[in-house]
């Protein structure tokens, strides 16, 4: 009869954690620690051959499920394999090598906290936690200098994806969140109906992940700062909301981001449908210092929106295109209409200055129904190498009928500089669209210089009788209505090309003109030099002059009704057979009371 024996193997088993932890093993002998899950074999003796004394830990399916860290075993050198003289370490021979799991924790991406981005998924909760496990980790705080403090401060990465959000998005201090790219990185913003909160809004540092803060506990230590959001598009699917509202926030940048309504402006009108809404709780508490670069706001009712004090904050290389309303500064619309909210004299807090030393550079306007730029109060606020395309027609065109000047500010100490516009090439001849009204380009109380050189010819007329040359416009109101004065300083030069021998000549001067709109009335001077044939009928055979045009381009009269809407500048030619090239520029500086 067979005899069966079942016996037990054991090996050598304790705590690792425990005592003096896992003991020099013999040659091949192996232990099992209880505690860590983990098993060990002994080296062997160096007679023996083996490296070195020690043991060495086998691979587990502990260390290979979820539970266990394999990532924490794998060894990571940079560029240890190549064929090229990188050295990380003190010497060739020793590079620095760190784990597999601290390389790939450098950078942290939505993906690792549960983010699908397949524009069905409702990503909201993933997207807040990944920020706020960041920034916002009770254990870990960002705040603060600290190493541990700073060291929390890494990039979270977007990765391709329509990520559908439900509510607000919360943004704190330090923040930094990086897409793949405009219309490569998509947060649908998709709120119930009658939710007017915004996609984003940044919160200041007494926030925590399950209480964001309240604008009305910032402070100059604890308002949002130093954060970066880039590369991403925000596209709002209610005609209710913002898409990012910034309270307070501060030396910050945002670039390379696209806020845009999934419908067309033109067929709702909201107050709250802004694509950048920044407020200020003082003029010290405020939002400031912030540059926004290549930022694309599209089909919004206001694209960016700031009626309180905000200080020295930069727009470069923007979009905005069909839009009611470019920048509206120092000043809100009305709840109910498409009308402005007017406050005299700025008393409540926050709202004394209006923004100041704002600029806005090298950035388009598309398809503006009312203005590019409207600022009721503020100073010190610059707009410069900025261009405009069918801008305040209510998006008719410029040769349909313009209803508001393209860019207005209310009040003084601001500037404008190298403004390309549209309307100056379809309306300044009166030899073309006559019965358009001129609106001005820039009104209020800034100056305006046109943008390069115009040209016209001029030709002998019938005796003193005047002939129609140019136009320019008159001063107005924010709504278009005519109203102040305004003074044009024209340079220009004439060059003859008269047919008679020895006749031709040129003139160069400058054109000061006058317009008292208010009580109609206009003058011009003319101080120029001559250069050619010594001829007086040459030199004083060319004549300018100015008169008020009516909305039909007819001469103002004074009739009962007649309102002026553009200066016609006029000229006379009395040397025969004479004809040449007109070439201008000019200064426009309007002036409208402020009340």
């Amino acid at each position: 009869m067979a005899v069966y024996q079942i016996s037990r193997i054991q090996v050598r088993r304790g705590q690792a954690n425990q005592g003096t932890g896992i003991p020099q093993l013999a040659s091949g002998e192996m232990a099992w620690a209880v505690d860590t899950q983990q098993l060990y074999i002994g080296n062997g003796a160096v007679s023996e051959g083996a490296p070195g004394v020690g043991n060495t830990r086998l691979l587990t399916l502990n260390d290979l499920s979820a539970q266990g860290n394999l990532l924490e075993l794998s060894q990571y050198s940079y560029a240890v394999t190549l064929d090229i003289p990188i050295i990380t370490g003190a010497s060739a021979s020793s590079p620095v090598y760190r784990t597999l799991q601290t390389r790939l924790d450098d950078q942290v991406s939505t993906s690792y906290f549960g983010t699908v981005g397949n524009g069905v998924a409702d990503d909201t909760a993933a997207l807040q936690r990944a920020i706020n496990q960041q920034y916002l980790n009770a254990n870990n705080y960002a705040y603060g200098t600290s190493a541990d403090a700073v060291k929390f401060r890494k990039i979270i990465t977007i990765p391709p994806g329509i990520y559908k959000t439900t509510s607000t998005i919360f943004i704190p201090s330090y923040t930094t969140l990086v897409g793949a790219g405009e219309l490569k990185t998509i947060i649908n913003f998709v709120p119930s109906v009658g939710n007017t909160s915004p996609a984003f809004r940044f919160v200041n540092d007494t926030s925590t992940a399950s209480a964001p803060s309240a604008i009305a506990t910032t402070t100059s230590t604890n308002q949002p700062r130093w954060i970066d959001i880039s590369d991403l598009s925000i596209h709002i699917f209610n005609q209710t909301n913002t898409g990012m509202q910034m309270d307070c926030v501060r030396n910050s940048r945002f670039s390379n981001i696209r806020i845009a309504s999934s419908e067309s402006e033109l067929t709702v009108y909201n107050p709250n449908n802004i694509g950048i809404k920044m407020n200020a709780l003082s003029d010290i508490y405020t939002c400031q210092e912030n540059h926004f670069e290549n930022i694309t706001l599209s089909n919004l009712t206001t694209a960016v929106s700031a009626k309180q004090d905000i200080v020295n904050n930069m727009f470069t290389g923007c979009h905005i295109q069909f839009a009611r309303q470019g920048f509206l500064f120092g000043i809100e619309r009305s709840g109910v209409s498409d009308t402005y909210v007017f406050s005299l004299g700025g008393g409540n807090i926050g709202e004394q200055h209006g923004p100041r030393q704002t600029t806005i550079v090298n950035t388009k306007f598309y398809k503006i129904r009312q203005h590019a730029i409207y600022l009721y109060r503020g100073e010190f606020n610059s707009v410069s190498q900025c261009r405009l395309y069918d801008v305040g027609n209510n998006n008719t065109g410029d040769t349909t009928f313009p209803e508001f000047p393209q860019i207005f500010f209310r009040t003084s100490n601001n500037s404008t500089e190298e403004i390309q516009s549209s309307r100056t090439n379809s309306l300044n001849s009166m030899a073309t669209f006559l019965t358009v009204p001129y609106l001005p380009e820039v009104s209020g109380n800034v100056t305006y210089a046109s943008h390069g050189v115009k040209q016209f010819n001029i030709s002998q007329t019938n005796g003193t009788d005047a002939r129609s040359f140019f136009r320019l416009p008159i001063s107005v109101a924010h709504n278009g209505a005519p109203g102040g004065s305004i003074s044009y300083t024209i340079d220009y030069t004439y060059k003859s090309l008269v047919t008679t021998a020895g006749t031709k000549f040129t003139r160069s001067g400058r054109m000061l003109v006058t317009a008292d709109v208010d009580q109609k009335y206009s003058q011009l001077s003319d101080d120029y030099n001559f250069a050619g044939p010594t001829n007086s009928i040459n030199d004083t055979a060319l004549a300018f002059s100015c008169v008020l045009l009516d909305i039909s381009g007819a001469v103002y009269t004074g009739a009962v009704g007649q309102i002026p809407y553009a200066i016609g500048i006029y000229y006379t030619n009395t040397l025969a057979n004479d004809t040449g090239n007109f070439t201008f520029s000019y200064t426009a500086d309007p002036h409208f009371q402020i009340i």
